[in-house]
């Protein structure tokens, strides 16, 4: 095993570890369970996050752009 192996490794493990343990020391307080259509939801949602939701399909849409230029293959001629 290199260096890098076990660098990465350790940065796994140690990172696992803080979030496993950060979900235990957390307390995660029940709320009420409340009863709302699919139209207030969807209204909720996107009058509150809609520019995040449009930022968000533009990252994933260039990322996509950008690993479909990636997997193209050059022809070499």
């Amino acid at each position: 095993m290199n260096r890098q192996q076990y660098l990465a490794g350790m940065s796994v493990l140690l990172l696992s570890m803080l979030i496993i343990g950060s979900l235990i020391v957390s307390s995660w307080p029940a709320g009420e369970i409340t009863n709302i259509g699919l139209d207030a939801l969807g209204k909720g949602t996107f009058e509150t996050y809609g520019v995040t939701f449009l930022v968000v399909g533009l990252v994933m849409f260039t990322s996509m752009l950008g690993g479909v230029f990636l997997a193209k293959e050059d022809d070499e001629e």
